[in-house]
């Protein structure tokens, strides 16, 4: 099922030395699209922290960075803890000095009717999201990027913004961050910080296709203008040109990657009211 995408696609665009002297943190760097953004900017000569819950993708990651020649960082860490964060951050400062670049990539969510999701999956996924995010975000602005007058901070949201079935919990999150990129840029372009959010579209990463059927991934692909689901290096090149000194006048936005799909809607007949009982 993937589509013939170039797993350098920054590298085609950027020069070699784009990111050069910067350092770049990312948040769920192990897998899918933080996986991406990790490599794009080592290949245009970040050094990268990455960080996540499971060691072994980290690892695996570390290892195609340090193949490009480029300095890494793999911290484990479950960052719903905020002494994981502060460990996170101190390990990036303490290797590399400076924090240049923070992707918030991590998040997680499940579907379920709006109905059957309980109070405790709304918070588990708000908690990953928002609250961790968060305190990532505050973490290395403080501590990184307000000293230094300098920096730039992405926030992932999804496509179509217009809301999800089966979703409410996970794009309700992701709308809050949206917000989040705005105000941020409101307040902390005075110490040189662009916010910029991201919303992706369906994008075709390792997960969904162990996870879902080829049935299912063909009704995604029929929502699309352009025929077909994203893949994780069309998002990662975005974000690595908007990181970069070209994207330094972006800020206080959403950027929306996703092949049309939320210009078009949701691309399906609507549900039927169903009959009183």
């Amino acid at each position: 099922m993937r589509y013939d995408s170039a797993e350098d696609g920054a590298a085609q665009v950027l020069r070699p030395d784009a990111h050069l002297g910067t350092v770049a943190l990312i948040t769920g760097g192990g897998t899918g699209i933080g996986r991406a953004v990790a490599l794009d900017l080592a290949r245009c000569g970040a050094d990268v922290v990455i960080c996540g819950r499971r060691e072994e993708p980290l690892e695996k990651t570390a290892a195609e960075i340090e193949a490009l020649g480029a300095r890494v960082l793999a911290v484990p860490a479950d960052i719903r803890d905020e002494d994981q964060v502060t460990s996170v951050v101190d390990r990036a400062l303490g290797e590399f000095g400076r924090i240049d670049t923070l992707v918030n990539n991590a998040g997680g969510q499940f579907t379920a009717p709006a109905e059957e999701i309980t109070s405790k999956g709304w918070r588990a996924v708000h908690r990953l999201a928002v609250d961790a995010t968060w305190a990532m975000t505050r973490e290395v602005a403080v501590r990184a990027m307000i000293p230094q007058r300098s920096g730039s901070i992405f926030f992932m949201a999804f496509s179509p913004r217009r809301g999800i079935a089966s979703m409410v919990h996970a794009t309700s999150a992701r709308a809050a961050l949206e917000n989040l990129a705005a105000g941020l840029s409101l307040e902390w372009s005075r110490f040189g910080i662009r916010s910029v959010c991201i919303a992706p579209g369906t994008i075709l990463t390792e997960g969904m296709e162990d996870n879902y059927t080829a049935t299912e991934i063909a009704e995604w692909e029929a929502a699309v203008p352009l025929g077909r689901l994203g893949t994780t290096e069309e998002v990662s090149g975005v974000i690595a040109f908007l990181a970069s000194p070209a994207g330094r006048y972006v800020t206080g936005t959403t950027i929306v990657i996703d092949g049309g799909a939320d210009a078009w809607g949701a691309g399906h007949p609507a549900p039927r009211p169903e009959a009183k009982k």
